[in-house]
Formats: C-alpha cells, structure tokens, sequence
C-alpha cells in the first residue's frame, strides 16, 4: 500500500484503533530556550507555544521571534494527559513526565556526549507520529500503542511527515527520547534508523535518550539519561 498523506489521516480507519482515543494531531511546540554561555547550561522555561508549518519552513503561532538556532527533542506520539476531556490537543510533556523532563533535562544535557557551541536555541518537543497512537487508554496498553505507532508511521505517511517537519526546523541538534530502550526493533530505534537516512549523524547531529518518563528510575552515578 502507498503511503497516504498524513494530513488526510482518519485514526479511527486502524484496525488497531480503539473506541475514546484522541482524533486530532498534537501539534509540535516551542517550550523553551537553552542558553549557552561558555561552560554554563541554563533550561529557560517559556509558555508553550505551538509550531506551525507552510511550504518549506514554519513559524509559531505567537509570531514570534526567540532564538537563532533550534534544539530538537523527539518524543514518540502524545499521551493521554496531553489532550483535553473533548480530545483536543493541550501540549506535550504533561504531568508527571513534564515535571521530570524540565526538572533533569539540563542536567542530562550537560553530562551527554553533544557538546552545544555557544549561543541560545529554542527549545522544541515534537512526537514522530503527532496521533495518539495509545488511543488514550488507561493503563497504557504498549504493545498496541507501538502496533499503531509503526501502522501510521510505516504505512500512512507517519516518516514522511516527520521528515518534512524537521527539514522545516533545521535543527542544530536532535534527541531522540522516543519510547523502546535498546530493543533494534523499537520504536527509537526506527526514528534513529530514519535520522540516518535523513542524512543526520549520530553523536554529530543528533543523539538518543531515555523517554522522559522514565528519568526517575535511572539517576544512578553510572545512568546517562541523554547519551
């Protein structure tokens, strides 16, 4: 089968679909700036602000201007807390996975292999696939939440998609903290597998990390959240 266009997508066509789930995309949103000044790091929290794609490049919904550069944090596809009680789209990184990530990601950057040159850049969350491929249920049922993930992303335009979205952004850097450990056949490691044939280059352009999620469970001396 062709792959269809991601904007024409009914979710409710998967056969893994499941009656409630969220029907709308989540857009990909600025949260933030990294500042860089020598030695120093610094996360500056800003009000979400989503981002918004025509023809080749993008703006954000505000208008706008923030940073010269952008840093590029990929997630999987958004959760159940990232949408309203009607399904609509809210932001990403939500409850206790969004308290982890602004709490530690500066930290996790500062002890990854990237080495960020001096400046400031916005900081941006987008999902591989922008559906909710969870279809919203409680408790999270992961192995249809990656069915459905590699159905869209494999099938119906879901790599396409996010290609198109991060040659928009150019970014200086990518993580990937999607969601599927070490596994080779996992979903970080397909979103890396496409970054490759992107043309990004690992520990060059773009690196990986552990989902957010889970940063609480690995603050050990010998864990790195961000490789």
């Amino acid at each position: 089968m062709d792959p269809k266009p991601i904007d024409d997508f009914d979710i409710r066509t998967l056969d893994g679909y499941r009656e409630g789930g969220a029907l709308l995309p989540s857009p990909d949103q600025h949260v933030g700036l990294i500042d860089v000044t020598g030695q120093k790091l610094r996360l500056v929290e800003h009000p979400r602000d989503n981002v918004l794609y025509g023809g080749d490049g993008y703006t954000y919904e505000s208008r706008k201007t923030y940073a010269p550069h952008t840093l590029l944090v990929i997630l999987e596809s958004p959760h159940r807390f990232e949408y309203d009680a009607s399904g609509h789209p809210v932001a990403l990184v939500m409850g206790k996975t969004g308290c982890l990530f602004f709490r530690l990601f500066e930290d996790a950057l500062r002890s990854s292999v990237m080495r960020l040159k001096e400046g400031t850049y916005d900081l941006v969350l987008a999902n591989a696939v922008r559906y909710q491929t969870s279809c919203g249920l409680s408790p999270m049922d992961r192995t249809l939440r990656d069915h459905n993930w590699f159905d869209i992303y494999d099938t119906y335009g879901g790599e396409e998609d996010m290609r198109q979205r991060i040659f928009a952004l150019k970014p200086w850097y990518t993580v990937n903290c999607a969601t599927g450990g070490r596994n080779p056949s996992g979903i970080r490691a397909r979103v890396s597998k496409s970054l490759d044939a992107f043309g990004l280059i690992k520990g060059k352009h773009y690196t990986e990390g552990t989902h957010p999620a889970s940063w609480e469970y690995a603050r050990g001396p010998s864990s790195k959240l961000i490789d």
